[in-house]
């Protein structure tokens, strides 16, 4: 199954509709029309919100075969892409290390907010 495929699987089992999942992401109804019908990816921080959204593990969106799309990293790493031929193994890696690097971030945060 491909990603628009699991992203349509998923907001019609929300019983959402193509507007409201464009509004939320700050898109038009099309660009989001074509990250459902495979025409352009989303960006993985949209990847994100999409799965929050929709009550969805990122993962279940990004398992799977032959998945490619945007990945907007701030913190470095495969120069923003995330390519086709990569194993899904390394996108949970590379999932679980921006999960690490959001909590050190928050920690970080939490102590200059302790410190005043």
């Amino acid at each position: 199954m491909t990603l628009g495929e699991k992203l349509k699987k998923a907001r019609i089992n929300k019983n959402f509709t193509q507007e409201y999942l464009a509004e939320i992401l700050n898109v038009s109804q099309k660009t989001y029309s074509n990250f459902e019908n495979d025409k352009s990816k989303p960006a993985f921080s949209q990847v994100e919100d999409i799965a929050k959204v929709l009550e969805v593990s990122v993962l279940d969106f990004l398992s799977g075969d032959g998945l490619s799309f945007n990945y907007d990293n701030v913190h470095g790493g495969n120069n923003g892409f995330i390519y086709q031929n990569q194993l899904p193994e390394k996108l949970i890696e590379q999932y679980e290390q921006r999960l690490k690097d959001k909590d050190a971030e928050i920690a970080f945060l939490k102590q200059l907010l302790g410190k005043k």
